[in-house]
């Protein structure tokens, strides 16, 4: 194992990496649901709307949780 492989990541890494995968997966999907609906398929804009509902609550809860610990860091 090399030294840099080691070194522990950041407390918060795993919090923030998945915020911003959700939250690029949010204007992914958003441009999936458009593409869906001027195809007239509704059936794949239902499913991609489902997706993105389930990303931007998880972006949400992320940043909720987030937030207190970078407050709590500051102390």
């Amino acid at each position: 194992m090399s030294e840099a492989s080691r070194q522990p990541k950041d407390k918060n890494y795993n919090l923030i990496s998945a915020l911003y995968q959700a939250s690029e997966n949010v204007e992914t999907l958003k441009s999936y649901v458009q593409d869906a609906q001027s195809e007239g398929d509704q059936e794949l804009e239902e499913f991609f709307n489902g997706i993105l509902e389930n990303n931007m609550r998880a972006a949400q809860r992320a940043k909720e949780m987030l937030v207190p610990r970078l407050q709590q860091e500051q102390e």
